[in-house]
């Protein structure tokens, strides 16, 4: 097979194993429930990564599954026959690799709108937006910033507020809530009534006059560039056909939940190891043991302590819900229960347990990874690499002279341009490589199936478009640079010789004058390109 994406690759593996296993054993309903389980993830995680015809060749197979009411060794051939169809479709590597989240070659920046009737509101921020990847147009009447905001081309409006609600901006906003255009509030004097008033009428935010680049890029930035998240991963545990059955259909209308479905609880351990879900959902009373016990041996585990359980059950008694509390549960709920209220409580938990995990996982300043979680996938994507041979590149990243950013115009302008490489990283690489905040001013990218002339050249124009972006306040603007330092796997076998090597070609980056990119490229290495091409663009900044 073609190379996958690392975490399509191991569940594609996964599944064959599940596959495996199933055909030996073709009587057992458990085996075929996580089977199922990894069909189900592995539609997930190909639409995450934008492989469109593996996630519509899973669709045949998904539905017939869900249609064997007692499936076992009859249906084998069929369910074979749509595997290998699924194998075919994963043999296209040109779409494995998805694009930039940033601006595209030929697609023009998204447009924000600012309508206010001061012809000089926002033209200090004009001339910066596109380094952002953004632009700024004001309209100073309702009918011009309609029209515009009509014209489908509007990622947000701003509108200025600084007069109150008077009838035009009232039907101006109203109009943008129609048309689905996400609208923020401006003011320089931000009252709790003001607030309130642009809070009844649909504001996503409330701005503080005079308008900022720093203030309105963390706002502005999910609207203009919306990333799609992944399906909210439901497990539910539960040793009723009938009910396991019920839920199912009753969850199949929305996209934004994957079901996991699991009937013998002894299995539960090893398929919440697989299938990571972001809220399990617990019967009580089940043969052989009860979901509370099944409770305590959840939170038991480290790894599994803080993933929200629901119990689902018919117990009135209020002691038996008092228990089932104090083992664990995060919320309860009475069978029937409602469609609606079900499926309200189950996104509620994922959520908010997705929040936690960001809050553990990420850098709060830049939403990066952050130092731990860096690492750990940086040792995942080296083993696959290995496993499948091919070549990644690790990079480190260091802000050049950031203590004198820091002395010059103060630790909030710091924050700010670390703030602004965080992003211009997160911007302009692939969905596939990985972009961490490793400590202070460095970071650091894991670059997956880059070959290390490909990794220099495009770690090197991310070096000279970050130096031309310009920042500071009117008057007193400045530039940064970064140094990089790269090392490559096969080169470098292991996760601690990448690190010291890529340092290593950090500082000399540093002492050959900084803002340039030095590779470690070991004259006996295997050559994962042309000789002499992966070294050229380091030699060329060291000249």
């Amino acid at each position: 097979m073609n190379a996958l994406p690392p975490d399509v690759e191991a569940v594609w593996s996964s599944l064959g194993q599940s596959w495996s296993e199933l055909r030996g054993r073709p009587d057992d309903a458990d085996l075929w429930a996580q089977f199922i389980l990894r069909c189900d993830k592995l539609m997930s995680i190909s639409g995450e990564h934008g492989l469109t015809s593996a996630a519509v060749a899973m669709g045949p197979l998904l539905n017939r599954l869900e249609s064997l009411q007692a499936p076992g060794p009859a249906h084998l051939p069929e369910i074979e026959n749509l595997l290998l169809t699924i194998h075919a479709a994963l043999q296209h590597p040109q779409h494995h690799l998805s694009e930039p989240a940033g601006r595209q070659t030929g697609q023009s920046s998204p447009l924000v709108l600012l309508y206010s009737a001061d012809a000089a509101s926002g033209s200090e921020i004009e001339p910066h937006m596109a380094q952002y990847g953004l632009r700024l147009e004001r309209h100073g009447d309702a009918e011009s910033v309609l029209g515009a905001a009509q014209a489908g081309r509007a990622a947000a409006v701003l509108v200025d507020v600084e007069q109150g609600f008077d009838s035009t901006v009232d039907a101006a906003v109203t109009e943008f809530a129609r048309l689905g255009v996400p609208w923020c509030a401006v003011a320089s004097q931000i009252d709790f009534a003001l607030r309130l008033q642009a809070l009844r009428r649909g504001a996503h935010f409330f701005f503080n006059a005079p308008l900022t680049v720093e203030a309105l890029i963390p706002v502005i930035d999910p609207l203009a560039f919306p990333v799609k998240e992944p399906p909210f991963r439901v497990l539910i545990l539960d040793d009723s056909r009938t009910v396991l059955s019920g839920i199912r259909r009753a969850m199949a209308p929305f996209e934004d939940i994957q079901l996991g479905i699991l009937s013998q609880p002894h299995k539960l351990l090893e398929v919440l190891q697989f299938f990571a879900p972001d809220v399990l959902l617990l019967d009580i009373h089940m043969q052989g043991c009860t979901g509370l016990e099944v409770a305590q041996m959840i939170r038991q585990h480290k790894a599994f302590e803080s993933i929200p359980i629901v119990f689902l059950t018919a117990e009135t008694d209020p002691k038996a819900q008092n228990e089932a509390m104090r083992v664990g549960a995060d919320d309860l709920l009475l069978k029937p229960v409602a469609t609606e209220l079900l499926y309200n409580v189950l996104t509620q938990k994922a959520r908010r347990y997705r929040g936690l995990r960001r809050l553990m996982e990420e850098d709060s300043m830049t939403g990066l990874y952050n130092h731990g979680k860096t690492k750990a996938l940086l040792l995942q994507l080296l083993q696959q690499a290995a496993r499948l041979t091919l070549p990644m590149a690790y990079a480190l990243l260091d802000i050049d002279h950031f203590k004198r950013i820091n002395d010059t115009y103060g630790h909030g302008m710091g924050d700010k341009v670390i703030m602004s490489l965080s992003r211009h990283l997160r911007q302009r690489l692939r969905g596939t490589d990985v972009v961490g905040r490793y400590g202070g001013e460095e970071f650091a990218l894991l670059l997956f199936n880059c070959s290390p002339a490909e990794a220099v050249q495009l770690v090197d124009e991310l070096r000279e478009s970050f130096s031309k972006m310009v920042h500071g306040p009117t008057g007193d603007r400045f530039s940064a640079t970064f140094s990089g330092g790269v090392a490559f796997f096969p080169n470098c076998q292991s996760v601690p010789l990448l690190m010291v090597r890529a340092d290593e070609s950090l500082y000399e980056a540093k002492r050959a004058g900084r803002n340039r990119v030095m590779a470690h490229m070991p004259p006996a290495a295997l050559p994962l390109a042309p000789a002499g091409e992966a070294g050229e663009p380091a030699k060329r900044h060291a000249a």
